[in-house]
């Protein structure tokens, strides 16, 4: 779903240092109470990297594993912006409210349900006028459709979904107000029924690139490697966790063919810390 207010006031709330979202893949373990990301500037001199804390993201949870508040902090500990979530006794998440550092609301978001399943998700500005509603179709229980239409109306986005004989989804289709593609993702999974490989078809360059999944003797993701369409690695992400399998860092480096010679370059990095 695109996000009319949203992407441009939290682009930063996103967690993962690379185009997929880490937690989807890596759910979090034993219920934490809550987590703190710290995101790194890299610099690098005479072939050393230095690191120095850019952004801070505490996430806190209720006694039911769901996430009640999220805030983005400086280095320093100011906060500057807030998600709140609220949800109905089902569990089910019905509002998030988006408050700036001094506290005032520059959106919400209300999601109402129906047989179960999220139906449709409505975006407010500040003074509560309508900026963005998405409605969700299912078939069968999955999920196959998300329409996102702005303030007036106006269809401006389109997700497809599609599925493989287990249930899991293999294509992901997003496309313009004007029907034409913007990009699919195509996923394949490993015998555990795990992520593999998403090959991902960028209409605006018509070239595909592929992230592959590779997996730690404990069934975690130790590596996701990207490649371009030529099938040369252009960057690796590299994670790791703690005793109960929760990531307590993700770095990314870049690839690249220097001097003759393959050279991985600290490009990103992210230290996660948890209250249990």
């Amino acid at each position: 779903m695109k996000k009319l207010l949203s992407l441009a006031f939290v682009a930063s709330f996103a967690i993962s240092l690379f185009a997929v979202d880490i937690f989807e893949f890596v759910p979090l373990k034993e219920n934490p109470k809550n987590y703190t990301k710290i995101e790194y500037s890299i610099a690098s001199k005479f072939g050393n990297y230095f690191r120095t804390p850019k952004v801070k993201y505490l996430h806190t949870f209720n006694d039911e594993g769901k996430e009640i508040e999220s805030s983005e902090l400086t280095p320093r500990d100011i906060v500057q912006n807030t998600i709140s979530s609220v949800y109905n006794d089902n569990g089910d998440l019905i509002e998030q409210n988006y408050l700036n550092a001094d506290g005032e609301l520059i959106w919400k978001t209300v999601i109402t349900y129906k047989d179960g399943f999220k139906s449709d998700l409505s975006e407010f500005d500040k003074d509560d006028n309508l900026k963005e509603k998405v409605i969700y179709t299912y078939d069968k229980g999955l999920l196959i459709d998300e329409s996102s239409y702005d303030g007036e109306g106006a269809l401006f986005w389109k997700t497809i979904y599609t599925y493989n004989a287990a249930g899991k989804i293999e294509n992901i289709y997003d496309y313009n107000a004007d029907g034409s593609l913007n990009t699919q993702k195509k996923f394949t999974y490993n015998e555990n029924g795990d992520v593999n490989t998403i090959d991902i078809y960028d209409s605006f360059s018509a070239k595909t690139t592929q992230e592959v999944f590779r997996y730690a003797s404990n069934n975690t993701i130790s590596e996701i490697t990207t490649y371009d369409s030529d099938k040369r690695v252009i960057t690796r992400v590299i994670l790791k966790y703690d005793e109960k399998n929760n990531i307590t860092k993700v770095s990314e480096y870049n690839v690249a063919q220097k001097f003759g010679t393959t050279v991985n370059e600290l490009v990103a990095m992210s230290d996660y810390s948890y209250e249990y």
